[in-house]
């Protein structure tokens, strides 16, 4: 997630076909033009990589919503958490170069990394950081770094002390704290940072001159898409643009800033194997470990590869990896066996890179006949009632003409989670505003009374909800802390438990 969850991808049920045709493109360009208008798309650029070579590209919509500059096969995108192969290839070529091998205990090479448990902190192998088993359930720790002034060995730091839901190896959990281990092993066995061995040993290689690892680096480039969110995850709300954000804590998990037609070249070396045209880029045996199930999975994946997850359609293995930051949901998916790839990029919040993705590989390896759009959107729709009901029982729950049970000057004060660190409560002018220190431009703003003693947090991120602060008191009704209720599929304010110093 990816960096986001997306449930309602659609598993193609068609017709076996043994060896893939050589489609008929001429509808795809209005297909995907329709689906743009459908799932208000802002903008979205789509390429399909064909036997090493880009044979089909074209944007859509706008970079910016408010601006007349079009979306082109050129135009970056902030690819998150497509980012991943990224960082696992650059595993790969370390284990190429001998410096490290596969099955090394992390603490060889970081004697400072730990968990929760001593036995797992021991046994944590390299290729356990890039497959999802580490024991951490989905997204756990991403708060750290969202906009956090933490750096990645601090956020590693504090997460060691959260503890596992699952067995070791045993289940999946979508773990981008595990990428963020991983950057920090590429930095201490290379003695480069991240960014550096990204761009030196992938990026400048394989020729992708439009594409960065520092969101500070795209202020020299033009065709840049800007990312879209509804203000607050309001539906009702328009799609504006809003900046980037640097989540330079992130790197590893995230990162990339890539276009289509250098992401063609990227997915090429995939699709041909670890080779670039004759030449081995990574070896077969790091390219088998890398695209090989390290766990296998339910549902529409068949399992999790080392940067990519594996799926099957008609018969053909696809790896396959989409990402999803805050304005941003982006698609790619590669069949090496049919020396093709897929790439669907995508600067709002809509699924239609899915549903392109899954049109694209059925004109390629199915028949040619599925309509991805039409299935999905009632689907969508269906989503959208769920979550217009749960906005609507909130607003019913909500008890009037209550009023807090002490004066707002009560409330203020230091607050810490053991994990996360400090937030502060101030009383300005007859109004209550929580920060949360470690992001506190973005996760800084007003509480304004809901009822009893929760209070509704108008935050400045542009694109969570709201959250809800209820207070704790002890037997002398003194404040102890508060509990923060913001839904949010992607980081988990629940688990935050703030006691007051």
């Amino acid at each position: 997630m990816s960096l986001r969850k997306h449930l309602l991808l659609p598993t193609l049920g068609l017709a076996f076909i043994t060896n893939a045709q050589q489609p008929d493109l001429s509808t795809l360009e209005a297909y995907i033009a329709d689906a743009v208008v459908k799932f208000d798309q802002p903008g979205l650029a789509v390429g399909i990589v064909k036997d090493g070579q880009l044979v089909w590209s074209k944007g859509y919509g706008k970079l910016d919503l408010a601006k007349p500059e079009p979306v082109t096969p050129n135009s970056i995108f902030f690819v998150a958490s497509i980012s991943k192969a990224f960082t696992a290839c650059a595993v790969g070529l370390l284990v190429d170069e001998g410096k490290l091998a596969w099955n090394d205990p992390v603490v060889k090479h970081m004697p400072w990394f730990s968990t929760p448990d001593p036995y797992v902190t021991e046994h944590m192998m390299v290729k356990d950081l890039l497959c999802h088993r580490s024991g951490w359930i989905t997204f756990d720790g991403d708060l750290l770094w969202y906009g956090t002034n933490y750096d990645q060995r601090e956020i590693l730091q504090r997460h060691a002390n959260e503890p596992f839901t699952h067995a070791f190896r045993d289940e999946f959990g979508y773990s981008n704290l595990m990428y963020i281990a991983a950057a920090q092993l590429i930095e201490a066995v290379s003695g480069k940072t991240w960014d550096a061995f990204i761009t030196e040993r992938i990026l400048q290689p394989l020729g992708m001159t439009r594409t960065t690892v520092e969101t500070a680096d795209l202020a020299r480039f033009t065709d840049v898409a800007l990312p879209h969110v509804r203000k607050g995850q309001d539906p009702a709300a328009p799609q504006k643009s809003m900046p980037y954000q640097a989540l330079k804590g992130a790197d590893g998990a995230t990162g990339i800033n890539s276009c289509v037609t250098d992401l063609a070249k990227w997915d090429a070396m995939w699709a041909n194997e670890g080779k670039v045209g004759d030449k081995v880029f990574l070896s077969e045996a790091t390219y088998t470990t890398l695209t090989n199930s390290h766990l296998p999975m339910g549902g529409r994946r068949d399992g999790a590869a080392l940067g990519w997850f594996l799926e099957e359609n008609n018969g053909h293995t696809v790896i396959t990896h989409s990402g999803g930051m805050p304005g941003f949901i982006l698609n790619h998916a590669v069949v090496p066996d049919q020396d093709l790839a897929v790439i669907a990029l995508g600067n709002g919040e809509s699924y239609s890179v899915f549903a392109i993705t899954n049109k694209i590989l059925d004109l390629y390896l199915g028949e040619g006949k599925a309509d991805p759009v039409a299935n999905m959107l009632p689907r969508l729709k269906k989503r959208d009632e769920r979550e217009a009901k749960r906005r609507a029982d909130r607003l019913a729950a909500r008890v009037p003409k209550t009023k807090p049970s002490l004066p707002l000057s009560s409330y203020a004060g230091i607050y810490t989670d053991k994990i996360y660190g400090t937030a502060t409560i101030s009383e300005v002018n007859g109004t209550l505003q929580l920060t949360f220190q470690p992001a506190k431009d973005l996760l800084t703003g007003t509480l304004g009374h809901w009822h009893f003693d929760t209070f509704q947090w108008q935050h400045a991120d542009p694109f969570l909800e709201p959250g809800y602060i209820t207070f704790t008191f002890d037997a002398d009704h003194k404040v102890t802390g508060f509990k923060v209720d913001l839904h949010s599929p992607d980081f988990h304010f629940y688990k935050l438990d703030f006691n007051r110093n």
